[in-house]
């Protein structure tokens, strides 16, 4: 009895250790990899936000959450992983039509169309659907696609829903490139010929001067050509790593949050965003990307599989957005193992730009960044997966 009351006070001291430790620093500490990273979070300008998820005795999540380096007022280039609420404004704004009698779904046809000449010559066919587009988004990040729904929504539009929603510091300003078309404005029809985009001036929104860090590089590539001093991003789109986890958090357990703090959006709407935002591109409708070998099966997914090509273990999904340009890398994802009961959530964001020269496809994403990233979940992973779980 005296050695089963030892074993139990043992592993109270234990959990209590485990709670009051990061586990964030903990996990980075257990490869020395990730060790060097964290040696030198101030130039790597690491941000990460980390939620643990456990279950009640009713199997109802519980959220632990833990930071590192996560700083609103310090600026890092979202690229595509803002195009996450770009897709959640997507499904929005269709329910907002339908309420007001239009008949659209994410299946129905859409007419896409050129405001510049008045002509169908487009990006691809002239007719599509918001589920193709969405998709493509999802699985390849396709910037085309993600252009159409900016057209879609409107930019005032999507940065009004965003401040509302309470995510002030995740704003669009611009579209993606490269995008042959990416100068066009895209007129979205119904197949009955009405209009549901909007034709409205965008308002350009300015980062606070205050923000650290809008300024990046000491020498840029313009044109061919290098030029000394910093891009500017003070007018690029912005995020932050508490809105895209937050975010990311509403779409997984909507029902955790006060109706207020989500989206306008249906059950079959989240399990839409949740069914192809776990998608690998071998699982595609057609299997219209196994032909490329740019798009492996593991393609876009930087937490857990990073640059392998192939998936190893089909029982870990990951729900997630990655981004990386100008340097930047980021993943804002949910990771769970439906066989050992793990998941969670990491979002996380790191620079790479050792001769501090942008637009010159120098970066050290391959060597530090991607590797960062997959090592990252996969220790958070694994520290999980040895803890035995216990509901609350």
């Amino acid at each position: 009895m005296r050695q089963l009351s030892i074993f139990i006070l043992f592993l109270f001291l234990l959990q209590g250790c485990y709670l009051r430790d990061n586990p964030i620093k903990t996990s980075m500490k257990n490869d020395d990899f990730l060790t060097e990273i964290l040696k030198n979070k101030n130039e790597y300008e690491i941000q990460i936000a980390y939620t643990e998820v456990t279950r009640d005795r009713d199997g109802e999540p519980v959220f632990r959450d833990f930071e590192l380096q996560v700083d609103e007022e310090k600026y890092f280039y979202p690229a595509s992983t803002i195009k996450l609420p770009i897709i959640v404004l997507t499904l929005d704004k269709i329910n907002e039509l339908r309420a007001t009698g239009i008949d659209i779904t994410t299946k129905s046809k859409i007419l896409i169309s050129s405001t510049h000449d008045g002509n169908n010559q487009i990006q691809k066919d002239s007719i599509t659907s918001f589920q193709n587009l969405i998709a493509d988004v999802f699985l390849v990040s396709d910037n085309s696609s993600s252009n159409v729904l900016i057209d879609f929504i409107g930019y005032n539009n999507f940065n009004v829903k965003m401040a509302e929603a309470g995510f002030k510091n995740t704003y669009l300003n611009h579209k993606f490139n490269p995008d042959p078309y990416v100068n066009i404005n895209w007129q979205i029809k119904t197949v009955k010929n009405e209009l549901i985009s909007p034709n409205d001036n965008q308002i350009i929104i300015t980062a606070d001067q205050n923000i650290l860090g809008l300024k990046k590089g000491k020498k840029k590539f313009q044109d061919g050509i290098a030029i000394t001093g910093s891009l500017d991003f003070s007018q690029k789109n912005r995020s932050s790593i508490k809105d895209m986890h937050n975010i990311l958090k509403r779409i997984i357990f909507p029902l955790k949050f006060d109706k207020d703090k989500t989206f306008n959006l249906n059950v079959e709407d989240y399990d839409f965003l949740r069914y192809w935002m776990s998608r690998f591109t071998y699982e595609d409708i057609g299997d219209k990307f196994k032909t490329k070998k740019k798009y492996f099966d593991s393609y876009n997914k930087f937490f857990i599989h990073g640059e392998d090509t192939i998936v190893n273990d089909r029982n870990i999904r990951v729900y997630n957005k990655i981004g990386q340009a100008y340097g930047t890398s980021v993943d804002n994802g949910y990771i769970k193992n439906y066989q050992d009961d793990v998941e969670f959530f990491l979002t996380a964001t790191i620079y790479t730009n050792k001769n501090k020269t942008i637009n010159d496809n120098v970066y050290e994403y391959n060597q530090i960044a991607i590797p960062f990233l997959s090592k990252l979940s996969q220790s958070i992973y694994s520290r999980l997966s040895e803890w035995p779980h216990q509901n609350n």
